[in-house]
């Protein structure tokens, strides 16, 4: 398969695109791709006949900021009306055998249109793949997707265990809980349940940890830590929710978060606070150096143009700055769900 076909969060093709495209030329691969705006994807063609599969098999999900999900494909699929099952099984068997198989459209409502003709579909299509013999229990770690554009269209394409999302449509929906502050709190939920996977969490995020949470008020992303027991210091001009006060697990420490500084070493530290995404980049490289802290989960304001490139010079800089006091690190970063305007980055030092 020749192309990729990224998810991205409608308004945000420019920057998968540029992302994508930065990617490819680090392995060899100098395509191109034209991204239609609002439309929830874009489509990256590496000019070659098996880049897709390549190119995708070689990234980190966790280290793409823009992609939802990311599949190999190859051309749209046009299908008259009645015909589609047949049109999709026929380009089927160039894909190679998989454990299952997902239906999905982009996240705007004129593909959400489509959830009728899927689900009518979907009974169909399993039935015809089981026939013939494309799932295989074998195959572990391959899904196909059909991805509709339209009630006549559709891109069929394949996906590895180790770059994607779990979620349909690479979409994880969260409750928000009865009791929580505000709907920020799944901005941190989505992210810790992002980047501190179950296997790790007995090591990063256990009860009777301590957190620093900058710009807390009323206490979103501080919520998090309390229904994990973990003590946070809050720190915000503003006020925070009495409940959360209430339960014993919240020093409110009413100071400028740029000036904070902990009484002592801290587990985690966070921060959505509203400013440049370079200030912000610039506070939590100072707090990962003098050693207040090893794990940092933060969110980057996105600026109305270029939002790739600011990124990309923020992640430089704090590589820059860890890398110079000797420290080894891992970043990862994601254009989550729940994020509108930001990103998530969540850095540990090893």
């Amino acid at each position: 398969m020749k192309n990729v076909l990224i998810y991205c969060r409608p308004g945000f093709e420019r920057d998968a695109l540029a992302e994508i495209s930065d990617k490819a030329s680090e392995h060899g691969f100098y395509g191109y791709g034209v991204p239609a705006e609002n439309s929830g994807y874009v489509l990256y063609n590496t000019g070659d006949d098996q880049g897709g599969e390549t190119l995708i098999q070689s990234l980190s999900f966790n280290h793409l900021i823009f992609a939802r999900q990311i599949i190999a494909v190859n051309d749209v699929i046009d299908f008259e009306k009645g015909g589609r099952v047949q049109a999709l099984l026929e380009a089927a068997r160039e894909l190679p055998l998989a454990e299952d198989m997902w239906f999905e459209t982009a996240d705007t409502n004129e593909a959400k249109a489509l959830a009728g003709l899927i689900k009518k579909i979907e009974k169909p299509l399993m039935s015809a793949w089981k026939k013939a013999g494309l799932l295989r229990k074998k195959a572990v770690g391959i899904r196909h997707h059909v991805f509709f554009m339209e009630g006549n269209q559709a891109y069929l394409g394949v996906s590895y265990q180790s770059c994607r999302s779990e979620f349909l449509s690479g979409i994880r929906r969260l409750r928000f809980p009865s009791k929580g502050p505000s709907r920020s709190t799944l901005k941190l939920e989505e992210a810790l349940l992002q980047f501190v996977p179950e296997q790790r969490r007995e090591r990063d995020l256990y009860e009777g940890m301590h957190a620093v949470d900058l710009g807390a008020a009323p206490g979103g992303w501080t919520y998090q830590f309390v229904i994990r027991g973990i003590h946070t210091y809050a720190v915000d001009n503003g006020p925070m929710q009495k409940e959360l006060m209430n339960t014993g697990l919240v020093s409110h420490m009413t100071e400028d978060g740029f000036k904070f500084k902990p009484p002592g070493k801290v587990d985690w530290l966070v921060c959505d606070m509203v400013e440049r995404p370079i200030l912000v980049a610039e506070l939590m490289a100072k707090w990962l150096c003098e050693g207040w802290t090893q794990r940092a989960i933060f969110n980057l304001k996105l600026p109305m143009k270029k939002r790739y490139q600011e990124v990309v010079q923020c992640f430089e800089l704090i590589a820059s700055q860890l890398k110079q006091q000797g420290l080894k690190y891992e970043m990862q970063y994601k254009h989550l769900y729940h994020d509108r305007e930001e990103i998530t980055v969540c850095v540990m030092v090893k």
